[in-house]
C-alpha cells in the first residue's frame, strides 16, 4: 500500500470587482469617516483574507471602473488594489450605464475557458445584470460566489441561480467601517424612505375582492417586511386581473385608504422606487396572515446564504433599477 500523502488540491479563484458600482454605493452610504476608496480597499483585502482562510488562492483579479472620474484618491486606490492582487481595469464612462458590467462579463467567460484551473469565480456586485454570467459559469462547472451589500443585492441572483454562495459585503468590513455605513444618509435594511408617513386609520375593506388582493399579497410576499410595488402589481394582475372598476393599482390604493398598507417612495440607484409596507395590526391583515399561514421574517443572522435559499428575508429592486427609464417611471409611480 502506498502511504505517501497526496498533495492538497489547490483551489484557485478569479475575483472580479464592479468597482464603479461599489464606489457609487459606498459614496452614497457613508457621509463621514473613511473615503469610499478606503472602504472599498478594506473590503477587497478582507475578501482576499477570507478566501485564503478557506484554502482558495486569488490567482486573478480585476476591478472595473472609470477610475479617473471617481474621486481624488484614484492613484491611491489603484495602488492599493494592485497590492491586494486586483488589477485596476480602466473602463471609460459612457452614456450606457452597464459598460463595466459588459467588460466584467466578457472577462469572466474568457477566463473560464482560457484558464480552466480557476475553480471559483467571485463577483463583487449584486446587480441583476450578472445573472447570465453566473449561470454560464455554473454551467461550465465553476463555483460562483457573489459578494454584495444586502440592500443592494438583486433577488434574481438568488432566484435564478440554482447553486453558489453569497457573502454579505458588510460582514467583511470592520465594525468601525460598518458604523460609518450605518450612519450614512442612504442606509437602512432597505434604503431610506423619503417620507415614511403613517398608516391611515383602519377601516373595513370595501369589497371581498380587496381581501382577495390582500391574500395574494400575503401568500406570495408575506415573508417580507416590505414589498416592491412592481412585482406585486404583476402578481395581482396574474391572479386577479381587472374586474369591473378594480384593477391592481386601484386595489392597492383602496388598501392604503383602508389603512391596511402604505406606500413609501425610496431613493435608489440609479432610479427611485416604491415599496409597500403592510399594517400588521389591521384586522383584515391579521385574518389574511392567518389564512395564508404567514410568519414574519426574523432578522438574518447568517452572513452567508445559498442562492435559492427560501428563507432569505430580503427583496430587491430588480424591477426598478434595471428597467428602462420610461418603463421605470410608469411602474414605480405611487398609486
Amino acid at each position: 500500500m502506498n502511504d505517501r500523502t497526496m498533495p492538497p488540491i489547490e483551489h484557485r479563484a478569479a475575483v472580479l470587482v464592479d468597482y464603479q458600482n461599489l464606489h457609487h454605493y459606498l459614496k452614497n452610504h457613508a457621509s463621514t469617516g473613511p473615503s469610499p476608496s478606503d472602504l472599498a480597499v478594506e473590503l477587497v483585502g478582507a475578501l482576499r483574507d477570507r478566501l485564503a482562510n478557506e484554502g482558495i488562492r486569488l490567482s486573478t483579479g480585476f476591478a472595473y471602473a472609470d477610475f479617473g472620474g471617481l474621486d481624488e484618491h484614484v492613484r491611491h486606490v489603484q495602488r492599493a488594489l494592485y497590492l491586494h492582487g486586483i488589477q485596476p481595469h480602466y473602463v471609460p464612462s459612457t452614456i450606457h450605464r452597464n459598460t463595466t458590467d459588459l467588460q466584467l462579463a466578457i472577462d469572466a467567460v474568457s477566463l473560464c475557458y482560457r484558464e480552466p484551473s480557476i475553480s471559483t469565480f467571485v463577483i463583487v456586485s449584486g446587480d441583476r445584470d450578472y445573472v447570465p454570467v453566473v449561470q454560464a459559469l455554473q454551467t461550465a462547472g465553476k463555483n460562483v460566489v457573489v459578494v454584495a451589500f444586502r440592500d443592494h443585492l438583486s433577488t434574481h441572483l438568488l432566484q435564478y441561480t440554482r447553486a453558489g454562495q453569497y457573502i454579505d459585503a458588510g460582514g467583511l468590513l470592520s465594525s468601525d467601517a460598518r458604523a460609518v455605513l450605518t450612519a450614512g444618509p442612504g442606509t437602512s435594511s432597505a434604503a431610506v424612505a423619503e417620507d415614511p408617513g403613517h398608516f391611515n386609520e383602519p377601516t373595513d375593506l370595501p369589497t371581498p375582492l380587496h381581501y382577495e388582493a390582500l391574500s395574494v399579497l400575503e401568500h406570495n410576499f408575506g415573508r417580507y417586511d416590505e414589498v416592491y410595488l412592481t412585482p406585486l402589481l404583476r402578481k395581482l394582475s396574474e391572479e386577479i386581473g381587472t374586474q369591473g372598476e378594480h384593477d391592481p393599482k386601484s386595489l392597492v390604493a383602496d388598501l392604503e385608504e383602508a389603512g391596511a398598507v402604505r406606500l413609501e417612495r425610496r431613493k435608489g440607484m440609479p432610479y427611485d422606487y416604491t415599496v409597500l409596507v403592510v399594517n400588521g395590526r389591521h384586522p383584515a391583515v391579521i385574518d389574511a396572515r392567518a389564512d395564508a399561514g404567514t410568519t414574519r421574517p426574523a432578522a438574518a443572522g447568517a452572513a452567508d446564504l445559498e442562492f435559492g435559499d427560501e428563507d432569505f428575508s430580503y427583496d430587491d429592486n430588480y424591477d426598478f433599477g434595471d428597467a428602462p427609464e420610461d418603463e421605470t417611471a410608469e411602474d414605480t409611480t405611487a398609486v
